[in-house]
């Protein structure tokens, strides 16, 4: 789940929680909502072909 939020020096930034209701990631801090939404909605477009890389 997503979650937006207001940053305490204004803007506004998002953070993924699993299912327990830990963090797993937070966005930068974005100077409107809409912008904030668009960033989810990015993160969600492209997930389905996201890749990592091992570098241990």
């Amino acid at each position: 789940m997503f979650e937006i939020h207001r940053a305490q020096g204004g803007g506004y930034f998002w953070r993924l929680k699993a299912a327990n209701g830990e963090t797993l990631c937070h966005s930068e801090v974005y100077t409107t909502k809409a912008s904030a939404e668009n960033g989810i909605a990015a993160v969600c477009r492209l997930v389905p072909s996201a890749s990592y890389r091992d570098r241990t």
